[in-house]
């Protein structure tokens, strides 16, 4: 008979929307409050990295799980997070399954709400973008080489001449060596991933140095 436990589904999550926190709101307090441990911090960085239990979170914040439950109840309390599942342990024990309450924490001060979203959107947006409109341009500077002809060879005399016949199969020998996928549409994805992977490596180094940071303020 099969081993039924652990069970762990996954967890959808859905469409989430960044969560805006003015300094002069009433509960800028407590979520302050909430986020001035190091380890609190460390608990939340965890969740939106993936949904986890308790146990999770102190295997990967490297505390107790009774300590992964305060810090939990303390970003619950001030809705940060939220129980999205229920997964079982190898006993067949029901653990609570925690994520963020929204795609992203924002605290602001000194600008309106909308302004805020509008200007984190931009920022997210405006670098894919950049990337994008790189590789329009690496693709079509390609499909431009690729399709430029080479300049035919002169004939000469005598039986090995090359007659224009012999030109014309030659280059459709080539494009069909060459495969049907475009050149350009390869060399326009290429720089795309490139220009993503690019940015996910700035933003892992932001991430690191930051949660270098929250080490050494706990």
């Amino acid at each position: 008979m099969s081993q039924v436990f652990p069970l762990r589904s996954t967890v959808e999550l859905g469409d989430r929307e960044p969560r805006l926190v003015d300094m002069d709101d009433e509960r800028a307090d407590e979520v302050f409050e909430a986020l001035a441990s190091g380890t609190t911090r460390r608990v939340l960085s965890a969740l939106h990295e993936e949904p986890r239990t308790a146990s999770d979170l102190a295997e990967v914040t490297d505390t107790s799980v009774q300590n992964a439950q305060y810090h939990l109840g303390k970003l619950q309390d001030v809705e940060l997070i939220e129980p999205v599942d229920t997964w079982y342990s190898e006993r067949g024990t029901e653990m609570t399954v925690y994520a963020p309450a929204d795609e992203a924490l924002v605290l602001f001060a000194g600008e309106d709400r909308s302004r805020s979203l509008r200007s984190l959107f931009k920022r997210v947006v405006g670098s894919v973008g950049l990337v994008a409109l790189a590789s329009l341009l690496v693709g079509a500077v390609t499909g431009q080489v690729v399709e430029a002809p080479a300049p035919a060879p002169e004939p000469t005399d005598g039986p090995g001449a090359m007659t224009a016949e012999r030109v014309q199969d030659a280059a459709s020998g080539a494009a069909e060596a060459a495969g049907a996928v475009d050149p350009a549409l390869l060399a326009g994805l290429a720089c795309f991933v490139g220009g993503l992977v690019v940015l996910a490596a700035v933003a892992g180094v932001r991430y690191r140095r930051r949660r270098a940071r929250e080490t050494v303020a706990a």
